[in-house]
């Protein structure tokens, strides 16, 4: 995910002080336009953070030779997604956000902008539409807005604001969004406590923690929390939480040093909310730590019916590793795919030990046609990998130029 630079600044200054269905009836069907061509988009960042967007006319593309912006692309500055059919950069910039969409020639071309103040998590939607949450970072206020964004109509359809002060009483010990899942009628919003009242952004150690709200009102619900687990997600990356095609929810606690949390005796692992249920399920929980991964899940990315393929960092790393490694490219990280509902686990071969993924996530792999696709920083490369869902079969693909990451992959047709 794409932060801009003055995020990034602070964030490292302030860590170095401490795809879906529609339902419709006879009288209202969905006509299914007319398709002439396929390309796939993805942004490409700089080694400056600078970023482009490219567009190729086939995976092939991403799998051989070398991924380079000199004199190609469109310079674009915003966290980019793949939402229904448009390459989405949502930027907080004076320039404002850019919707592109593939025009009648097949070619990559900007659509309307939309202003957005604040962008901290985002998460995609059963109605093909996405979820931004903005708010204050220096804390000085507790109310954040939760929006739903439309990308057909490039405009929100509802915003309403809330309180995540964790007790109306003190404003100044907060709840902080790490992403945003829909399933339903309702909007999940997985968080950590923070304390903001020295203005250090102090992450507190806490349970397992979501914010309820109905969908698409955006009403707030209730706060549910689970002890058998810490905290959900990472700071800016929205890879903590996934809705899978049963329409179930599971979070990712990583309990981790690396993930920028104070380790606690509990374990890093898997929490699962039943579709329909606004509560964690008492019968799931899913424990990596002890697992013969022996590790600690960092991210997880959804591949298709109960599937995840995730990032996590084996226990004996994170503890001698520097806090918030998430946020490095040394390569101190593994990658699984885990059956959520089976709760099997299968290794990932061929990838080597790969580095975080700073403040990108959501969007960054690609999965069609049983392979993966995806950027990693492998030590002195970067490249993007093919992954076999199936078997776990990594093969390298392209390298990377000029940069370090393809932070959002999608598929755009015209």
């Amino acid at each position: 995910m794409f932060v801009n630079k003055f995020a990034k600044c602070f964030a490292l200054a302030f860590l170095s002080l401490s795809t879906f269905s529609c339902s419709s009836d006879d009288s209202s069907k969905e006509e299914t336009p007319a398709v002439n061509g396929t390309k796939y988009v993805a942004s490409y960042w700089l080694a400056d953070y600078t970023q482009y967007i490219l567009d190729f006319n086939s995976t092939d593309q991403l799998m051989t030779g070398e991924i380079s912006a000199k004199g190609v692309g469109i310079e674009q500055e915003g966290s980019c997604f793949p939402v229904n059919n448009t390459f989405f950069a949502l930027s907080t910039g004076d320039e404002g956000s850019v919707s592109f969409r593939l025009n009648n020639t097949g070619k990559l071309a900007a659509g309307d902008k939309l202003s957005f103040e604040s962008s901290y998590a985002v998460g995609y939607t059963d109605d093909k539409k996405m979820i931004n949450i903005g708010a204050t970072w220096d804390g000085s206020s507790s109310d954040y807005e939760l929006m739903i964004y439309n990308p057909t109509t490039v405009s929100i359809d509802g915003r309403k604001f809330n309180d995540f002060s964790v007790n109306p009483a003190n404003k100044k010990i907060l709840y902080w969004p790490t992403g945003a899942a829909v399933s339903g009628d309702k909007l999940f919003v997985p968080v950590y406590t923070k304390d903001v009242s020295d203005g250090t952004n102090k992450v507190l150690s806490s349970d397992a923690t979501v914010r309820v709200y109905k969908y698409p009102s955006l009403e707030y619900v209730s706060t549910i929390k689970d002890a058998r687990t810490t905290a959900i997600g990472l700071y800016y990356t929205n890879t903590g939480i996934v809705q899978t095609e049963s329409g179930d929810v599971y979070t990712f606690s990583s309990n981790a040093r690396a993930g920028g949390y104070p380790v606690t005796g509990v374990s890093s692992g898997v929490l699962r909310i039943r579709k329909g249920d606004a509560k964690f399920d008492p019968g799931y929980f899913f424990d990596l730590q002890s697992s013969t991964l022996k590790g600690k899940v960092l991210a997880a990315y959804p591949l298709g019916g109960e599937k995840v393929f995730i990032s996590y960092i084996p226990n004996e790393v994170d503890a001698v590793n520097s806090v918030y490694s998430f946020l490095g490219t040394k390569p101190i990280f593994k990658s699984a795919i885990l059956d959520l509902s089976a709760k099997t686990i299968l290794a990932v071969t061929g990838l080597p030990d790969h580095g975080g993924d700073e403040f990108f996530g959501l969007g960054s792999m690609f999965v069609e046609n049983g392979k993966a696709y995806k950027s990693f920083v492998t030590g002195e490369q970067a490249r993007v990998y093919q992954i076999d869902i199936a078997t776990g079969t990594a093969k390298a693909g392209a390298l990377i130029k000029e940069g370090l990451y393809l932070p959002s992959i999608g598929k755009l047709t015209y």
